[in-house]
């Protein structure tokens, strides 16, 4: 036992007499890796994890201004630089860098078609990605770099972009790469006019990503691009597109119908913006801001068909104060063109608007209100019989 108590005492002395080792420098790889794991967190729905994407990128971006000449030359470096770049680190100190023949030979169009990407040299970036095969790439990086070709080829060939939208989804499932190239892919998918397929997609997204960080803006885009495009104007279209968003929370369905509604009411399709306000109607709370603003779309349609009169009783027991300032505006115009429809203007007044109308330019809140008059009165020859 004192042999043992002499040894144990020995090494306590030899690791007190220890040199401290300096701590090796974080490998940017690694860095890398743990950026990914930060991103995912942000694709569900985890506040906390945008602040700590930023530090990461700077703590690389620190990792990559302290790297050995060497780091350059390691395939797996190099790839972690690009990740980098393609997710938003700072390029000011790294451009050089990307630039020059430090990088490894063969990384080198990855690199510069990164830079070239990230800069909006969209020319010298198809040029330097053209040279990558996809399948070559690491599964990590493969996905950005599928995704960053596909913005590029949006605008020259949207099959190519959707072929590659594809590719980032196979190749880096559960990912923000997999979660962007949903929100992108729906986005092109969408001014094709394929409503299927955009609910196909979307009921995916709303599946897989419901409270990622970007969902809450993506479904208000999309409910844009449902009216602008008319994607729900088909009563069976509009169901694929409704039922898509069937696994959202109660709310966030809710919102995204009645984002599909007061869009719908802004371009004159009033049979997409009936059903979505009805529907969102039936799961509001009775004198709620969402009940109220789900009734003032259904009105706006309401008014030009035989339920006139209800409508416009209706519309009378809104207040515009309960309302945000766009609805308000909507609500005052929607009133006034309820009004014009039952008091024939006399010639002399609608020249005169005319005349007025001309002159002025309407701008931002405005422009949404008069936008909406215009839809409707472009449907007003209902009120008379005639054909809009």
């Amino acid at each position: 036992m004192g042999l043992g108590i002499a040894a144990l005492a020995l090494a306590s002395s030899s690791g007190a007499r220890a040199e401290p080792h300096e701590a090796e420098p974080a490998r940017l790889s690694d860095l890398t890796d743990e950026l990914q794991r930060i991103q995912i967190r942000m694709a569900q729905g985890d506040k906390t994890a945008y602040p700590e994407q930023l530090k990461q990128l700077r703590a690389m971006g620190a990792a990559i201004a302290a790297a050995k000449p060497e780091t350059w030359k390691k395939r797996g470096e190099v790839d972690s630089l690009v990740i980098y770049v393609l997710s938003g680190g700072a390029i000011g100190d790294v451009g050089p860098l990307l630039k020059s023949d430090a990088l490894l030979e063969s990384e080198r169009p990855l690199a510069r078609g990164a830079l070239a990407y990230i800069t909006n040299h969209e020319a010298d970036a198809v040029e330097a990605f053209a040279k990558i095969d996809l399948d070559e790439l690491d599964a990590r990086l493969a996905g950005q770099v599928a995704f960053a070709r596909s913005v590029l080829e949006t605008k020259r060939d949207p099959k190519t972009a959707i072929s590659l939208l594809d590719w980032a989804r196979l190749v880096a499932p559960g990912t923000l790469v997999e979660e962007a190239a949903l929100r992108r892919e729906i986005a092109v998918v969408a001014e094709s006019g394929d409503a299927p397929r955009v609910a196909m997609l979307t009921r995916q997204y709303a599946t897989r990503y419901p409270d990622s960080l970007y969902a809450e803006d993506f479904f208000r885009e999309l409910a844009r691009l449902i009216a602008r495009y008319g994607l729900a104007d088909e009563p069976a279209n509009y169901l694929l597109l409704s039922g898509a968003a069937a696994e959202l929370p109660a709310d966030s369905r809710r919102a995204f119908l009645l984002n599909i509604a007061k869009a719908a009411v802004v371009n004159g399709r009033f049979d997409a913006a009936s059903a979505a306000a009805n529907e969102a109607l039936k799961s509001a709370r009775p004198g709620s801001p969402a009940a109220d603003r789900a009734r003032l779309y259904l009105d706006a349609g309401r008014i030009l068909s035989d339920g006139y009169d209800a409508a416009a009783s209706d519309l009378g027991g809104l207040s515009a104060s309960e309302l945000d300032r766009s609805d308000a505006g909507l609500l005052a115009s929607v009133r006034s063109v309820a009004a014009q429809l039952r008091t024939p203007p006399s010639p002399g007044a609608v020249e005169g608007q005319s005349d007025a109308s001309s002159k002025v330019k309407p701008e931002g809140s405005a422009l949404t209100i008069v936008k909406a008059e215009e839809a409707l009165k472009r449907t007003a020859g209902f009120a008379e019989g005639a054909a809009p």
